[in-house]
């Protein structure tokens, strides 16, 4: 943003009319709970899903605290420290944004928190707004008002936030800030003080965070006997139980509306019972996953997988064997979720006699460790159910990847053909449109192809290049037109080890299919110029123009030479050789030479 906009956006801050900054934050009549820097004893501090938690449990305002990196983005930490609170080594304010994303700010609290990352204030401002809570902003890096405030702003919080730390520069940018004369008091204190202080004007608050008193709970309830405005807290379970709004009731409520009801209103409770993260709900997560409609059951499923600490696998096994084919059915896809050390169990369901559950535990067995024989896979690529066919061959895949590089090949040409087949059988019925009954196995046959292209991907890198490279450059008419581009997108990373067969794809009569191999080409990166470079000259004029144009959307400086000497030899290509040359020349970023 240049700095005339970020001094009328200023200007309008200041010149706005004056209202109460903390409005609707700061509340008589009713004992706030404060969060110091989100439920950090619950969930790695200053994250999302910390600061998501702090709300759920009933706090109304959440300490977080801010740092500006060096790329100017301002993120929650407060240490600046990395060696903390993250993966990594140095200060938050030394780096840039986009290294922060790389580290790991949750696995220092334990392994179940890994995955977890540096949120940017924006995100933070979001969620608070979504939750309804307002903030105190610990600001530690001093000058970021003008950012600061122009984020608030933006995202509509300007009235809902507390400034502390290095605010300085946001009292001078906008005079109405922190309003509302607040009193921090320790625990012990009496009604007489407390009153004294109300009538000062002061908002009270009795903290019982950093000191002897963080898990207290009768010297909270005798603050709040005292009258106090607010608890300042570390432990947010705690005082909501001090101030009368205990987060059991919450979750007892919740999981009678997960329990009965229309089944929007249960999704929805399920999930938010599913955020409240180490508490004891997964009694209730069990029992739904029983539940016959089968989005009941799998809501429950996503809630016991996204668990923390995680839910043991035993769970899922023993919901495996109950009547229910629900409970079945999203066992065997959990246990996939979670990657767990359960092919045995998986096995044994592929004797199921329903074709979902057959479909999920195959599609589980392709994300479990360990080695399944190809004997109880091979046969479920002749299924009648499609979903089925392509779960058993990202399976094959992942466990025998020699076997499945030709049966899953040899199943996609019979699926493409049977489709070729069809398309044919349409055009010469006349027919103008397709019934649902119709259209319904034609998408079912594409949904099953798109796995197969996944289970090639998934192949090792000898394995798989062959059968995408024929699927991405094969003549024959793709009446998906889908199936081929995408077999085309995974050659990207790929083609470095042999790039002849694009090469020779840009031969090709079919104009998709050497576009297609002419961008994949770009695509792939450097490694592939040096062939090239070697096929340039001895290639047919139309392929020759192609690899010109790959050259030049590669930057490819070690081919000047060889595009002057082209551009010499004759008028062939030479508007298009121009033009690479401009290109590759603007590409060498040497702005030091002239």
């Amino acid at each position: 943003m240049n700095i005339a906009r970020n001094i009328a956006r200023l200007f309008l801050l200041l010149l706005a009319p004056v209202f109460p900054a903390h409005a609707g934050i700061l509340q008589h009549g009713k004992v706030q709970l404060i969060c110091h820097r989100t439920a950090n004893r619950d969930l790695p501090e200053n994250t999302l899903e910390s600061l998501a938690l702090a709300a759920r449990m009933g706090c109304n305002i959440v300490e977080i605290d801010i740092r500006k990196t060096v790329d100017g983005q301002l993120v929650l930490n407060h240490d600046d420290f990395l060696e903390r609170l993250t993966s990594g080594m140095g200060t938050v304010e030394l780096t840039s944004y986009d290294e922060l994303q790389l580290l790991d700010t949750g696995a220092w609290m334990g392994e179940r928190f890994t995955g977890m990352r540096i949120p940017r204030l924006e995100e933070a401002v979001q969620l608070a707004r979504e939750q309804g809570i307002g903030l105190y902003l610990d600001i530690k890096t001093k000058g970021i008002a003008p950012l600061l405030l122009e984020i608030l702003e933006r995202e509509g919080m300007l009235e809902r936030v507390v400034f502390g730390g290095e605010w300085e520069d946001v009292r001078a940018l906008y005079p109405n800030a922190n309003h509302d004369a607040v009193a921090y008091i320790n625990p012990g204190c009496n009604a007489t003080e407390v009153k004294a202080l109300q009538q000062q004007g002061k908002f009270v608050v009795a903290n019982f965070s950093a000191n002897a008193y963080e898990m207290n709970l009768e010297a909270m309830r005798a603050a709040v006997a005292a009258g106090v405005d607010a608890l300042n807290v570390d432990y947010p379970r705690l005082g909501a139980e001090a101030v009368g709004r205990p987060v059991e009731a919450r979750l007892a409520e919740l999981a009678r509306a997960a329990s009965a009801g229309p089944v929007p209103a249960r999704l929805a409770a399920i999930q938010e019972l599913s955020h409240f993260t180490g508490f004891p709900t997964q009694e209730v997560f069990v029992r739904l996953l029983r539940n016959p409609d089968d989005r009941i059951s799998r809501a429950a499923a996503v809630a016991l997988v996204i668990a923390r600490p995680a839910t043991p696998t035993q769970v899922y096994i023993d919901a495996g064997s109950v009547p229910e084919k629900t409970a079945r059915r999203n066992a065997a896809w959990a246990i996939g979720m979670t990657g767990a050390p359960a092919t045995g169990f998986l096995l044994s369901l592929l004797h199921d006699e329903d074709p979902d559950v057959l479909k999920e535990a195959l599609l589980a067995l392709s994300h479990c460790p360990g080695e399944v024989p190809a004997g109880p896979l091979l046969p479920f690529l002749n299924s009648g159910a499609p979903p089925v066919r392509a779960a058993a061959a990202l399976a094959l895949a992942r466990h025998q990847p020699q076997i499945a590089a030709t049966a899953v090949m040899d199943l996609l040409r019979r699926e493409e053909e049977q489709a070729a087949r069809e398309h044919e059988d349409q055009l010469h019925s006349g027919a103008q449109h397709l019934t649902p009954e119709q259209i319904k196995p034609i998408v079912e046959a594409w949904r099953e192809q798109m796995k197969l292209i996944q289970a090639l991907a998934s192949l090792p890198a000898e394995d798989a290049l062959g059968p995408l490279a024929s699927q991405a450059f094969r003549s024959v008419a793709d009446y998906s037109q889908v199936t081929a581009v995408v077999a085309g997108y995974q050659l990207w990373d790929r083609l470095a080890a042999n790039p002849a067969p694009a090469i020779e794809a840009l031969r090709s009569t079919s104009v998709q299919v050497a576009d297609r191999a002419e961008w994949a080409l770009v695509r792939a990166g450097p490694s592939v110029l040096p062939q090239l470079r070697q096929a340039l000259p001895l290639s047919d004029p139309p392929s020759q123009a192609r690899i010109i144009r790959i050259l030049g959307w590669q930057g490819d400086h070690e081919a000047l030479p060889l595009l002057h000497k082209l551009q010499e030899s004759g008028p062939q290509n030479k508007v298009l050789i121009a033009w690479a040359i401009e290109k590759i020349e603007v590409l060498r970023f040497q702005p030091w030479t002239n």
